[in-house]
């Protein structure tokens, strides 16, 4: 609707070297120009406001509305004040062909806790890695969203579901992914699921049903994906995970036949995973004829303007890429997403037939009118600011307190991975946590092989002003569990 245009504020997904040469304004009118001519950026694809790009690049407004305005000048953007700024593109009948010359099939678009933490204990605080605030779910756009959603449901729409999805989510999932996270795919390549959890369900059931009979795992790693893939009859075998990720490197003796990684953020050390690696990775599942399953969480929080790139924008053919809006709006409204290869769709429907149905046709309708509108970008940006200072906060007070270091990991996130020393007993901590009304995860819940002491610590649903209470009820818990 083009009341929603001028307050979009969406996010972008832009290659940008700090230190490159060159004027910055040129090097950034460059990147974007690359992107409409390689299809990344297509005819009618709205840009962020200069101001919102120039937070994002860590650059100055002058930088971006100079880039915008030598663009027009190309005829590669268009746009006006109070309007925003899109892609330039002349309709024609059946294409849509972009300013610089080239021209693609036209796609289809869809329409549209507070209070102190007592001293002595009184309730449970939860710090799983897995919580988003709870507080922060937009039910005002999500309200306007269903409404829209209703409004614009088919008749059809209101039948029996597309096993695969609702095909306006999925189209608008292809659209928001190759936006934000380079991945340039078709909207029948889109998957949509109950959640990461069921995503890997269903590509373990998949892979089994293929002839797969062994998988590799980050270790250390989520523990529910490794009890998932051995429920779908998958031995399960770790491979350890360093300060540049996994180690490729261990593969090609182990004997599997899929990999689980999670190379953007790796879970829970927070590490992203190497450029080496990444295509040492690409490497082995070429040279193996096996498939990369990515879970690409926690992807939409970084807080140093740093974009770590999607690995399956190098392999489409290789890679199986998850995502969900668990972490970014609710783990309640079990919505997912997944691009898979062609040559496993035969195998995916044959195990969704066996796991159930997906999320409610209209709340998938809901979604792809949140994203179509901006208004999922625009809960995204306000995320990021939340959790970035949610993290310090939690940071400053746990090192104020509580004996250890934080893992050398990304700024990222919507959890820290505090080491505890050595010689710490990790599960007297967990107990003693526990009695001081603390659940939490530790470090050898996730892992398969034995390791150092540590804790996984969520702060995506704990308030700033509750961090240094947390640490102080932990300093107490590991002071206690060493006196045993």
């Amino acid at each position: 609707m083009p009341g929603d245009q001028s307050n979009r504020q969406i996010g972008l997904l832009v290659p940008w070297d700090p230190d490159g040469a060159g004027p910055a304004h040129q090097r950034l009118a460059a990147a974007l120009r690359h992107q409409v001519n390689n299809g990344r950026l297509r005819p009618g694809d709205r840009l962020p406001p200069t101001r919102i790009l120039a937070e994002e690049l860590g650059l100055s407004r002058w930088v971006i509305t100079e880039a915008y305005d030598q663009l027009k000048a190309e005829g590669y953007l268009t746009g006006r004040v109070g309007s925003g700024t899109v892609v330039a593109g002349v309709r024609e009948t059946g294409t849509v062909r972009t300013a610089s010359g080239s021209s693609s099939a036209r796609r289809a678009t869809p329409g549209p806790g507070t209070g102190e933490l007592p001293p002595g204990l009184s309730g449970t605080v939860d710090l799983s890695p897995a919580l988003p605030d709870l507080a922060s779910f937009p039910r005002t756009a999500w309200r306007a969203a269903l409404t829209r959603a209703l409004a614009t449901a088919s008749d059809v729409d209101l039948g029996y579901p597309d096993p695969a999805g609702a095909p306006a989510l999925r189209t608008t999932m292809a659209a928001y992914l190759r936006r934000v996270r380079g991945l340039d795919t078709d909207p029948e390549r889109v998957h949509v699921t109950q959640g990461v959890r069921n995503a890997v369900a269903l590509v373990s059931r998949a892979l089994r049903s293929r002839g797969a009979r062994r998988v590799a795992v980050e270790d250390p790693s989520w523990p529910r994906m490794r009890d998932i893939s051995r429920a779908a009859g998958l031995d399960v075998v770790p491979v350890p995970v360093d300060r540049d990720g996994i180690r490729v490197d261990r593969l090609p003796g182990l004997d599997v036949d899929a990999v689980f990684v999670t190379p953007t953020h790796q879970f829970p050390t927070g590490v992203p995973l190497s450029a080496s690696r990444r295509v040492a990775l690409i490497e082995w599942a070429t040279a193996r004829d096996g498939i990369v399953v990515e879970d690409d969480y926690d992807a939409e929080f970084r807080y140093d303007r740093r974009p770590v790139g999607a690995l399956a924008t190098r392999a489409r053919d290789r890679v199986v890429y998850l995502g969900s809006t668990s972490k970014t709006l609710s783990p309640a409204l079990h919505l997912g997403w997944m691009i898979a290869p062609a040559r496993l769709d035969d195998a995916l429907a044959a195990a969704r037939d066996g796991i159930g149905t997906l999320a409610p046709t209209l709340d998938q309708l809901a979604l792809a009118a949140l994203i179509s509108t901006g208004a999922y970008d625009r809960h995204l940006r306000r995320l990021r600011g939340l959790y970035r200072h949610r993290r310090t906060a939690l940071l400053t007070a746990l090192s104020a307190s509580v004996p250890g270091s934080a893992y050398a990991s990304m700024d990222a996130g919507v959890h820290v991975l505090w080491q505890l020393p050595d010689d710490t007993d990790e599960t007297a901590v967990l107990t003693e946590a526990g009695e001081r009304g603390l659940s939490l995860l530790g470090l050898t819940q996730c892992r398969v092989g034995p390791g150092p002491p540590g804790l996984v610590l969520g702060y995506g649903n704990l308030p700033e002003h509750r961090a240094p209470g947390v640490a102080e009820a932990l300093a107490d818990a590991v002071r206690a569990a060493g006196g045993r």
